[in-house]
């Protein structure tokens, strides 16, 4: 097998301030690419941003694909979603309940083109230099370790009026985190693969109104400075079943105020870098003690595959606690599946984000030792709740944009691939 990997700063430049309630840098994030090779030849990009619409995804496919001599099928490109990051000045982006809307800065449309060219050339810049650093192969071997780490909670709260989200809510969780370590035929690591189901929303929205907020990769992306600086390595973090997860500390969201109804809790954003740090530390503590302890695993093969399975949709409806509530379709749309198999290891790829419980489904009906679900993969398309989340009429399920089953079809789907021969 052979592996390359590297990665670079999205050099956001001052030009693009104020937008989204930003005014400025707290960390730069990175985008980070990883090349495996073994019979096929696949790629896996992680962008620490929040989300890229589909025509510039092809466009980074195409470029990772050129420069690292991939076919652009087996390009992957993961947005780890991070919240503290700009969309596309002007440009689409996913609504609430899915919706692919239009940006509404205040603007003039002249300025606005400006910012999103600027915007668009300063990620692809950050691609291309990590793509060529990635383009480098060595002959490399793969550990693979797990262990716990208790930095999540459920954010999935009951009000009097029905079910919303905030902190410290209920429903099912996963704490495990999981690494792959690629090193050379030296013992020294070319790149970790980090998968956690932590959404880099510690510091999430804080303080957009005040137009305070600092661009951040949030703890996930921090977590990853401080394993590069102490492993002196490429670290990709890939998000994964988050759907109904929030971090531990969070310096924006929602409780049950005095009257019943859902109110907002504003800490702060200096608060928030504080708790990103806090939690960084704490992840990178963990994934450092994984690396440790992590076995080789024999890959003779890879192998990529791809699906789709087609769902009904349904129209958007106004996000509020619900007792009780109709879901009604609209039409209907593909939804990809795609896998990556690298020996006892499988990567599942998924445009949604998933709950735990249907990353649970998954894992137990697959063969594979280690089964990890990656989300907002070549594109985002919301949430994909299980159909229990649509039982109680969840945050999830009112914000997603496929009908109930669409989770259970998609790990169908899933497991059928890795069956294929």
């Amino acid at each position: 097998m052979k592996v390359g990997a590297g990665n670079a700063e999205i050099m956001f430049q001052k030009e693009l301030f104020p937008l989204e309630g930003f005014c400025g840098i707290h960390d730069l994030p990175k985008v980070s690419v990883l090349v495996i090779e073994e019979a096929q030849k696949v790629a896996i990009v992680s962008i620490e941003i929040v989300m890229l619409w589909d025509d510039f995804i092809e466009k980074c496919r195409k470029a990772v694909a050129e420069i690292t001599d991939t076919p652009p099928e087996n390009v992957w490109i993961h947005v780890t979603h991070a919240i503290t990051t700009p969309h596309a000045p002007g440009g689409p982006r996913i609504g609430l309940g899915g919706e692919v809307t239009e940006g509404k800065e205040d603007s003039e449309e002249a300025e606005l083109l400006k910012k999103r060219e600027s915007y668009e050339n300063t990620i692809m810049h950050a691609l291309q230099k990590a793509a060529e650093e990635a383009s480098l192969l060595k002959e490399a071997e793969m550990d693979v370790g797990t262990g716990s780490c208790d930095l999540i909670r459920g954010r999935d709260i009951e009000t009097p009026g029905g079910w919303w989200i905030g902190i410290d809510g209920t429903g099912e969780s996963n704490e495990t985190m999981t690494v792959l370590g690629f090193r050379d035929t030296d013992s020294n690591l070319i790149a970790v693969l980090l998968s956690y189901g932590m959404k880099p929303c510690v510091i999430d929205n804080s303080e957009m109104e005040k137009g305070n907020r600092l661009i951040s990769a949030d703890a996930p992306g921090l977590c990853c400075r401080e394993l590069e600086n102490s492993l002196g390595t490429t670290v990709l973090y890939c998000t994964a079943a988050a759907g109904d997860r929030v971090p531990v500390k969070t310096a924006w969201y929602d409780q049950v105020g005095s009257d019943g109804k859902p109110e907002t809790v504003d800490l702060g954003v200096q608060q928030g870098i504080a708790f990103a740090r806090e939690i960084a530390g704490q992840m990178a503590a963990a994934a450092e003690k994984i690396i440790d302890e992590a076995k080789p695993v024999r890959v003779n093969e890879i192998s990529h595959k791809a699906g789709a399975f087609v769902w009904e949709t349904k129209g958007r409806i106004p996000l509020q606690p619900y007792r009780e509530l109709t879901f009604t379709s609209d039409g209907k749309k593909d939804v990809p599946v795609e896998i990556i198999s690298l020996g006892s290891v499988v990567l599942v790829a998924g445009k949604p984000e998933i709950n735990a419980i249907t990353e649970r489904q998954l894992q137990e009906r697959s063969h594979y030792r280690n089964t990890l679900y990656l989300s907002m993969v070549n594109g985002g398309m919301k949430y994909m709740p299980d159909l229990e989340s649509y039982h109680r009429i969840s945050w999830e399920s009112q914000a997603s944009m496929l009908m109930p089953g669409a989770a259970e079809a998609f790990v169908d789907k899933a497991i059928k691939l890795m069956e294929e021969n």
